[in-house]
């Protein structure tokens, strides 16, 4: 959890310098989802599986697509891209906790659809 609060502020800093309005959506509830195989991860399938039944502004995504597997390792995390009527948004799911083959995640939703700055000037 620490690890998804560190990389928000970093992205907000960001985004703020950039003249991005960002909105974040963390309210969505986790998961506990099952590792398996060697690497004892969450298959990509089951994590862009999963990710897809929580809502952003109440509005679950039309797909989602992710690099690869999640390790199950706490603090571990990836980014995924959630797509809501067609916009693609970027979605951070992070372990929050790991117990044997149980892995708990959180899903974070990043919107940075309203710019500010030179674009309210026109």
């Amino acid at each position: 959890m620490k690890r998804i609060i560190i990389a928000l502020a970093v992205i907000v800093v960001l985004a703020a310098g950039g003249g991005i309005a960002l909105s974040l959506n963390t309210n969505n509830g986790g998961a506990v989802l099952t590792a398996s195989g060697a690497g004892h991860e969450v298959s990509r399938a089951d994590v862009e599986e999963n990710a897809k039944g929580h809502p952003f502004r109440d509005q679950e995504p039309d797909s989602v697509s992710c690099p690869g597997g999640l390790p199950a390792k706490e603090a571990a995390s990836m980014q995924c891209t959630a797509v809501y009527k067609g916009r693609p948004k970027s979605m951070t799911i992070s372990v929050t906790e790991v117990k044997d083959d149980q892995v708990t995640v959180d899903f974070a939703i990043l919107d940075k659809s309203a710019k500010i700055g030179a674009d309210e000037k026109k």
